[in-house]
């Protein structure tokens, strides 16, 4: 059975995360980027998505959690997207989620401001 990489870019959810309060009240759009390395998938051999790790669940379950409560910093958002991601889905091996945030209330011109968590499985 093979290894593969995954990788989801610019997912796009609209939240309510961040340190000031029109943050909390009116929410914001946030990009959300997922490589996961994914162990023991045969469906490199088979061509059946019982071999593999279904990205659209995956994209669910970090919609949920992601858009499911109020963080101050996108750090911790990042960190609770990568707790549940790890623990829905035991084949990930390693995950990094990164969470952009372009709107960040900083004066200053930029065109993001990004986090990134990473998460291994012991194996």
């Amino acid at each position: 059975m093979d290894k593969i990489r995954i990788n989801v870019t610019k997912l796009s959810l609209f939240a309510y995360h961040g340190v000031n309060d029109e943050e909390q009240r009116l929410g914001q759009r946030f990009y959300v980027d997922l490589a996961l390395t994914v162990a023991n998938v045969s469906a490199t051999q088979t061509d059946l998505l019982d071999g593999t790790i279904s990205y659209e669940h995956v994209i669910q379950e970090v919609s949920a959690v992601f858009c499911g409560e109020k963080f101050r910093t996108i750090e911790r958002a990042a960190r609770a997207v990568s707790d549940s991601v790890m623990a829905r889905f035991p084949t990930i091996e390693s995950l990094t989620v990164t969470v952009h945030k372009p709107s960040a209330p900083v004066a200053a011109i930029f065109d993001d401001v990004a986090v990134s968590v990473e998460a291994h499985r012991n194996v």
